[in-house]
């Protein structure tokens, strides 16, 4: 499935916020794909309960099971630039918040060859 997802353009970075109720860290993978300037987030969101209790589920509405989302940030034209060392990620409450920094607009890595 495709979990809903805010994306926030700020001044200084890029927040990205992921619904994802049920879901543990430890099943989550987060990567940056700088060639497509997009966010690639993949994992498993559970049931709770052992399988007896998942047996007497009665309404099933809830999205469960493996997932992937991808964010491009920026465009194809001008994709976008961002300090993928500074990112940070916290699962609180069944969202997952993804920030970006920005890299500063006169900012040039020059790479000698």
């Amino acid at each position: 499935f495709k979990p809903e997802a805010d994306v926030y353009d700020t001044e200084d970075a890029y927040i990205i916020e992921l619904s994802l109720p049920g879901a543990k860290k430890e099943y989550l993978g987060i990567e940056w794909s700088a060639e497509k300037s997009e966010l690639s987030v993949a994992g498993v969101v559970h049931r709770s309960g052992d399988e007896e209790f998942i047996k007497t589920l009665a309404l099933d509405e809830r999205k469960v099971g493996a997932f992937e989302r991808k964010v491009r940030l920026g465009s194809r034209a001008n994709p976008a630039q961002v300090d993928v060392e500074s990112m940070t990620a916290k699962l609180e409450d069944g969202i997952l918040r993804i920030e970006i920094a920005k890299l500063d607009r006169d900012f040039v890595k020059v790479k000698h060859v």
